[in-house]
C-alpha cells in the first residue's frame, strides 16, 4: 500500500528519536481539493482511532483513516534535499499534488513550521 525509501525512513527515525519518541506512530493523510488533486500531509500521533489501518515499515509504524487510504495505494514518503527546500515528501503517481510543497508535508527538518520544515507535531 505505502512505501517508504531507505532514506525517508533514516530521516523518520532521525526526527522521532530528537523527539523522545521512536516508537511513536506517523498518521499519513490525504486531503482531496475536489479537482482531482490531492493534498498530503504526515504528523507524529500519540493514539490511533478506531477505524485507521496500521502499517509497520521497516520498523516504523503508519496510521492511514479509512477516507485518505484510496489516496496512499500507490503512495511513497521520501526524503528531498534540494536548495528549494528540505523535507519529507509524499507522492502518488495516480493522484496530482495540489497545493502547499507539492506534496503537502509536515513532518521534517528545518526552521519554522510548514512543508518540509519544523518538528513533527500532533503528540
Amino acid at each position: 500500500m505505502l512505501e517508504v525509501t531507505v532514506l525517508a525512513a533514516e530521516k523518520i527515525r532521525e526526527v522521532l528519536e530528537g523527539e523522545g519518541q521512536l516508537d511513536a506512530p506517523l498518521r499519513v493523510m490525504a486531503i482531496p481539493n475536489g479537482s482531482g488533486g490531492v493534498q498530503f500531509g504526515l504528523t507524529m500521533e500519540s493514539d490511533g482511532e478506531s477505524d485507521d489501518v496500521a502499517i509497520d515499515k521497516d520498523g516504523l509504524k503508519f496510521l492511514i483513516d479509512e477516507d485518505s487510504a484510496p489516496y496512499l495505494e500507490k503512495a511513497t514518503i521520501d526524503f528531498v534535499e534540494e536548495m528549494a527546500r528540505v523535507g519529507f515528501t509524499i507522492t502518488n503517481p495516480d493522484f496530482p499534488a495540489a497545493g502547499g510543497c507539492g506534496s503537502g508535508c509536515a513532518c521534517g527538518s528545518g526552521g519554522g513550521g510548514g512543508c518540509g520544515s519544523g518538528g513533527c507535531g500532533g503528540h
